[in-house]
């Protein structure tokens, strides 16, 4: 068949009907031309939303009765027949051990270590050790705390020589070095067996300060109004840190790790 035999047959194809037998498929480039010839763009699936879960009437009922009870009712209600009832005093708890100043002493931490200590109700001593487990992870650390901010600083002594010290430009209130009666506006002379002598106090008291355990004991040579004098300080616990590096995960303790450090913490005091 010649050349315009095909093409004829072709056309006569074309409008007879069969046109989808004998032309062939549309090119991209043609596509694109031609928005009739477009393929309809498939949709992207959209993002799991995060449905929050109904809590039930009795867990609100016993979310709002939990609010005013005191840390005495709250560990009484830990044992309670109704679990919700147990959930809601243990929520109440962590609640209030994140709410308390971190400045004080935290009774929500006491009152759950000596249920833990002399509770005989497993459940109890259950959920008490949970409240604990968080207390270790989050709020507290081994790394000892003296509550000080302090600056280089020169004086003179008695004789009349230049001497190093740091300055004591502020206090954390009823931290150990509050309750050791230290104030702002005082000078450290030196710690312990260190007397400072020169541009490296800052870091000899930090050095000194980071050998020690919460609950040691430490001897600060202090100066106020010229006049000199020694106080005794029992460290406290610094907070634990909460933010790392993202690529450093050698150093994040387990909640459990936090807790059982917590409990040796306990025990030798």
């Amino acid at each position: 068949m010649s050349r315009p035999s095909v093409v004829c047959a072709v056309v006569l194809a074309h409008w007879s009907g069969l046109g989808w037998l004998a032309v062939a498929a549309p090119q991209p480039a043609e596509a694109a031309r031609n928005p009739l010839l477009r393929q309809p763009a498939t949709p992207e699936p959209e993002a799991a939303k995060e449905v929050p879960v109904a809590k039930s009437a009795p867990q609100v009922e016993a979310e709002a009765f939990c609010e005013d009870k005191s840390l005495a009712e709250l560990i009484g209600l830990l044992g309670d027949e109704r679990f919700h009832m147990r959930q809601a005093a243990e929520d109440q708890l962590h609640h209030l051990l994140h709410a308390a100043p971190a400045d004080k002493p935290n009774a929500v931490e006491v009152i759950c270590f000596e249920t833990y200590q002399t509770q005989r109700d497993p459940e109890i001593r259950l959920r008490a050790r949970a409240v604990l487990t968080d207390f270790a992870a989050t709020l507290w650390s081994p790394e000892c705390f003296l509550g000080v901010t302090t600056a280089p600083d020169q004086g003179f002594d008695e004789d009349g020589n230049l001497v190093s010290r740091l300055k004591i430009s502020k206090v954390a209130a009823n931290g150990p070095a509050a309750l050791g009666g230290i104030q702002a506006e005082d000078f450290l002379r030196g710690i312990d067996a260190i007397q400072f002598a020169d541009a490296t106090a800052a870091k000899q008291f930090a050095a000194h300060l980071a050998e020690k355990r919460p609950g040691d004991q430490v001897t600060l040579h202090l100066e106020r109004d010229g006049q000199t004098s020694d106080v005794i300080v029992t460290l406290g616990c610094k907070s634990r840190a909460r933010k790392r590096a993202d690529n450093d995960n050698s150093s994040v303790p387990t909640p459990a790790q936090c807790l059982r450090e917590y409990l040796a913490f306990k025990a030798k005091r």
